[in-house]
């Protein structure tokens, strides 16, 4: 697809007007933030691509969006603030503690907050996660649990607090047949989400995730500013 001289043209304007980059500093503080509570993504997350995404999403200074919905979180249609919100596919792994916090008190309108949510957004879009038996941290105790007639591991593992996998770990071969009298030991244990990995961040995987075909220029649209426009920015 080729982009339109005249979103081109709105992007240029950002070669040599400073006030383009006024939430730099904001983006990189994020990616450093993330990058400090997942190891996992250090030195792997460009900000510039950010950078780009701002740009794309309020369509620069000139826009009243700039100023407010700068990442578009929040307008009608969009899942993303209603994911963060109700801490929906993991989100609630990926946000800190802070941002939270703010996502309850202040305005989605504002800029720096809009901004903080789209990329929360998009880190919760790339992180992969998945529903696993885990050890209860505060309670290291192993119990006794004495199997009754109609019993399944099932009703064990919601009558005691653990879980099926936690029962198969702690009884090894001695589940595949339950009779009542048998003894079966097991910890505390719950299924959670659990983060066990990270998309790679590029511009296309990024566009995938984060835009989801909205924008069928979208990762264009990035590769072009990250590419053409910020090698030549005048400060």
């Amino acid at each position: 697809m080729t982009l339109s001289t005249g979103w081109k043209d709105t992007m240029k304007a950002g070669l040599t007007d400073k006030r383009w980059d006024e939430y730099d500093e904001l983006i990189k503080t994020q990616v450093a933030d993330y990058a400090k509570r997942f190891k996992a993504l250090e030195n792997k997350v460009d900000w510039k691509i950010i950078k780009a995404m701002v740009w794309t999403e309020s369509g620069g200074i000139t826009s009243a969006q700039w100023k407010a919905r700068a990442m578009q979180i929040g307008n009608s249609g969009d899942p993303a603030l209603a994911v963060l919100k109700e801490a929906q596919e993991g989100s609630d792994l990926v946000m800190s503690t802070e941002f939270k916090l703010a996502l309850k008190t202040e305005s989605i309108e504002k800029p720096s907050l809009n901004i903080k949510a789209g990329m929360a957004y998009l880190y919760t879009k790339m992180v992969k996660t998945l529903f696993q038996s885990v050890l209860d941290t505060k309670d290291s105790k192993t119990y006794d649990y004495t199997v009754v007639a109609g019993d399944s591991l099932d009703k064990i593992s919601k009558k005691v607090g653990t879980t099926i996998d936690e029962l198969r770990a702690s009884n090894p071969g001695k589940t595949s047949i339950i009779r009542a009298g048998q003894i079966l030991k097991y910890r505390k244990a719950a299924i959670i989400r659990v983060i066990t990995g990270w998309r790679e961040f590029t511009i296309e995987t990024i566009a995938d995730a984060y835009n989801g075909g909205g924008d069928s220029a979208y990762a264009e649209k990035l590769t072009y500013i990250t590419t053409e426009l910020f090698p030549k920015l005048v400060r």
